[in-house]
């Protein structure tokens, strides 16, 4: 359970003008889209990929490369600290981000079962941007996780995942928080908190 939540993380985003429900189809289609890539790509063949991390990470990357910019992942995580990293700590930054959160995404998806996740029908939506998608993932163990993803439309018209609330736990404020905690812990050395920020995802990979 500990590993879905920590991986399930790929994230981010504030809210802006209001959409309307012509619009907010596809990001749920897009989300479907996603699902079933989850299901047959990753969870049917579980036998095999857990055997392959390698292979796994792979998969998992091209199932999410089409829905998650990480390099905006990344930068709402530094928040206020993105503009004092130099071009070199920001690309470092995000590819220990995407690198750790891959690895731990594709161990999570492992462990669910994959005839029963359900995505929701569509609910009453904020006067955001983001338009949330719940879908509800069966865990083989026997546990239940609720996970809403907030989608938002990019400028050339593709649903991008913004955020990502697990449980009612929201991962892009909890991520916000703890690289800050970083940052005062080490003095505010973006490099020192990068390292810690390395070490701290590779504990839960």
């Amino acid at each position: 359970m500990s590993k879905i939540l920590s991986g399930v993380v790929f994230v981010f985003s504030l809210l802006g003008s209001s959409v309307t429900w012509s619009d907010v189809d596809g990001a749920r289609d897009t989300v479907i889209k996603v699902v079933d890539a989850f299901r047959t790509d990753i969870v049917a063949d579980k036998a095999v990929l857990s055997k392959d991390p390698v292979l796994l990470e792979k998969r998992v990357d091209n199932i999410l490369a089409n829905v998650v910019d990480f390099d905006d992942f990344s930068k709402k995580v530094m928040g206020k600290y993105y503009r004092r990293a130099s071009p070199e700590q920001r690309i470092r930054f995000a590819s220990v981000t995407k690198d750790t959160l891959l690895k731990t995404y594709g161990t999570s998806l492992l462990e669910l079962d994959a005839d029963r996740i359900n995505v929701l029908p569509l609910g009453p939506q904020g006067r955001g941007k983001e338009t949330k998608v719940d879908v509800d993932f069966q865990m083989e163990s026997g546990g239940m996780l609720n996970i809403s993803f907030f989608m938002e439309e990019s400028k050339k018209g593709v649903w991008m995942l913004s955020n990502v609330v697990i449980n009612n736990i929201n991962f892009g404020l909890t991520f916000r928080k703890q690289f800050g905690v970083m940052m005062e812990q080490n003095k505010n050395d973006i490099e020192l908190a990068i390292s810690a920020w390395r070490e701290s995802l590779a504990k839960k990979s």
